[in-house]
């Protein structure tokens, strides 16, 4: 087995508490600033390899200088940062070991479904947890479809018996979460807790084989996503996960034993689980840019924009203003635009282990680049009388789904009925043009798990907002489905900065 290199510096003894000894226990503690390298251009796969293998040591070793950070894994809702007290109670909260004891301590509805807990209890009283899990993944990933199949089902009821035509309206569907109690919360922790000591024991002693790291990877992704998380570990990411903790392995037996002795090795484990399960998005494949701005890493990659289904509609009007500064802002360089946010997740039906780009954030602006696709093609669209044949002619040739055509239409008649936007668009229209080579779209990769979602369409909880599951992703993301978000029903929130992205790799 390959030995990553040690990235950028050796091992050191650094206090984790961040420095705020004065601060109150609700005071937000926010990333101290950090150096950062620069921009990488084309980077390889193993530039991203060797930038995570960075964040484990840090794990490992409390490094001097802190790492730059994946979005959204410093950030809880909205993005915004843990407090102080949040920092108290779970530890390290730029490590995974400290994000998952604040969601499983504080996060109830990201938690096991009661219907796992007669699977879960059974693999707690296994000698080797382990093996009684490799036993359990059928049982699960069958209960995992059902928990789906039902979540559809109840949101189904809440369609009118029948819709008139084809309606915004019919598409706007409230989320609806499997059942979980305080139970499956403990036989999560409980869960989570004896994963971790195995594993740790498994790897100070050189004994972690790869069926162990495999079932220590289903385990971190089942916590994260009980529905959706057995389906979204990608082969590469148990190959990296093995090769980043045999890594840190071979340091700490090199380095003197005092140092060894050292070693946070749950924190080192959980937090190569994280990184593991982000390299292996196929996404990254194409990556063409990585920025680094505040304590963050921003990979960038360049995404096919008809691949990408809608799960959120748009705001026409805003769209339309995102048009105008596409245009006006456009230059010798040509048109550039602030990455969408794209993640991959398993499709629909689940056992059929395929999974597929969503946008996670910047429906605008995908709506914003792909309207002036159409009009590229269809630049009477703009005067025509009726332009419902060249909208159905556009979205069949790119087998675009409904919630895209609707999106498209509803746009194009705020762009139609306004008599700025239609001089705007003509006496522009030589760039409009370029966008006949537009076929990707600048992109942000991030991993769905990670995020804190939240739910708008449903009232808030006492002391903050209402959570979405990461299984919402693929259900409202299913074509057949039809379920769709309103406007900014659903919110990521986005990174510390970003660079503007051409639209075409390399050109325009």
């Amino acid at each position: 087995m390959q030995v990553l290199r040690l990235p950028l510096q050796a091992p050191t003894s650094v206090s984790l508490e961040p420095s705020k000894s004065k601060l109150h226990s609700g005071h937000v503690v926010v990333p101290e600033k950090r150096p950062l390298p620069r921009d990488l251009l084309s980077p390889s796969f193993q530039d991203l390899v060797d930038l995570a293998l960075f964040r484990v040591f840090d794990a490992a070793f409390t490094l001097d200088t802190r790492p730059p950070r994946l979005f959204p894994t410093v950030e809880t809702v909205f993005a915004q940062h843990f407090t102080y007290h949040d920092w108290l109670n779970h530890g390290d909260l730029e490590t995974e070991l400290g994000r998952m004891s604040f969601m499983l301590a504080n996060l109830p509805e990201r938690g096991l479904p009661t219907a796992f807990t007669p699977i879960i209890c059974q693999v707690l009283q296994a000698p080797a947890l382990m093996a009684g899990w490799k036993r359990a993944v059928p049982q699960l990933k069958e209960r995992a479809q059902e928990q789906t199949l039902w979540i559809i089902r109840h949101m189904q009821k809440q369609r009118p018996a029948q819709a008139e035509g084809i309606r915004k309206a019919s598409f706007i569907t409230n989320p609806v979460d499997y059942e979980t109690d305080d139970i499956a919360s403990d036989l999560a922790s409980q869960l989570w807790a004896r994963a971790l000591s195995e594993m740790t024991t498994r790897v100070c002693k050189d004994q972690a084989s790869q069926d162990e790291a495999e079932a220590f990877l289903q385990i971190f992704s089942l916590l994260k996503d009980p529905l959706g998380g057995l389906e979204n570990i990608p082969d590469r990411s148990v190959e990296c996960f093995a090769r980043m903790l045999s890594s840190v392995a071979a340091v700490a037996h090199q380095a003197p034993r005092a140092h060894a002795s050292q070693a946070d090795w749950p924190a080192a484990i959980s937090q190569a689980a994280q990184e593991a399960l982000f390299l292996g998005c196929p996404l990254l494949e194409g990556i063409s840019h990585v920025h680094f701005t505040g304590h963050q890493q921003l990979p960038y990659a360049y995404v096919p924009l008809d691949k990408l289904p809608r799960s959120e509609f748009s705001i026409p009007t805003h769209v339309a203003t995102i048009v105008e500064e596409m245009l006006v802002n456009e230059s010798d360089g040509g048109c550039c635009i602030a990455p969408i946010a794209v993640s991959t997740y398993p499709t629909l039906p689940l056992e059929d282990a395929k999974r597929i780009p969503i946008i996670i954030d910047g429906n605008h602006r995908a709506s914003a680049t792909m309207v002036l696709r159409m009009i590229a093609y269809h630049p009477d669209i703009l005067i025509s009388g009726d332009y419902s044949a060249m909208l159905d002619e556009f979205c069949h040739a790119r087998e675009l789904g409904v919630k895209w055509k609707i999106d498209l239409a509803d746009v194009l008649q705020v762009l139609r009925g306004s008599a700025f936007h239609k001089r705007l668009l003509q006496s522009k229209m030589s760039i409009v043009r370029q966008f006949l080579q537009v076929d990707t779209i600048p992109a942000l990769v991030v991993r769905e798990d990670n995020f804190h979602t939240v739910c708008q369409q449903r009232p808030p909880l006492a002391d903050r907002p209402r959570l979405l599951l990461p299984i919402h992703q693929a259900i409202y993301n299913d074509e057949e489905l039809g379920f769709a978000f309103p406007q900014a029903g659903q919110v990521h929130g986005r990174a510390t900065g970003f660079k503007p992205m051409k639209l075409i790799q390399g050109g325009m």
